[in-house]
């Protein structure tokens, strides 16, 4: 598996327990890896479906415009899992559904493949945020979705980078390297 990839997860799991642990919520960003080093982008919110395909489209962008190896997408998620021999129930969103699990989900996409983490979110009776547990790998066979295809298919040459870069610029979206590593 891709370095660049398990490296860039390892530093998005640090980031979630710290996040969570000093605020107890997290909200989502991206950690792409550049030649330039590790790049973040936090979006205002993913309050709705057009905000989650808005947030997706600029990652895309991001990833292309700054020549990312590798990016992870963290979020906080309500999942719901099959129990032992019983079909998913797909037609229950996790947010309704009695058996859901809260979890900080670690979305993971290199060219070499893709790593899926889940840190399921421990919270005292009150409610209030105590510890994330130990990542869970969520095996997939392939990967669907408005999360899927976050770097391009191939390289990007500089002209385009610089579009896409002045785009962004446009747009508002501000990228910023991680400091104090």
């Amino acid at each position: 598996m891709n370095t660049a990839l398990q490296s860039l997860i390892a530093e998005a799991t640090r980031y979630a327990r710290f996040t969570m642990k000093k605020s107890a919520s997290l909200a989502p960003i991206m950690m792409a890896s550049t030649e330039k080093g590790i790049i973040l982008f936090s979006p205002n919110g993913l309050s709705d479906t057009g905000a989650k395909d808005d947030f997706a489209n600029k990652v895309r962008l991001i990833t292309a415009s700054y020549g990312a190896s590798a990016v992870v997408l963290i979020v906080e998620s309500w999942i719901t899992k099959a129990k032992a021999d019983e079909p998913l129930d797909a037609l229950t969103p996790p947010s309704e559904s009695y058996d859901r699990e809260e979890v900080v989900v670690l979305i993971g996409q290199a060219p070499q493949g893709n790593i899926t983490h889940l840190l399921p979110i421990h919270r005292l009776g009150n409610g209030k945020f105590w510890n994330l547990g130990d990542a869970e790998d969520m095996p997939a066979d392939s990967f669907e979705g408005r999360f899927a295809g976050m770097l391009p298919p191939k390289p990007v040459d500089e002209k385009t980078r610089q579009m896409g870069k002045m785009l962004l610029e446009a747009m508002g979206v501000k990228v910023t390297p991680l400091k104090g590593r």
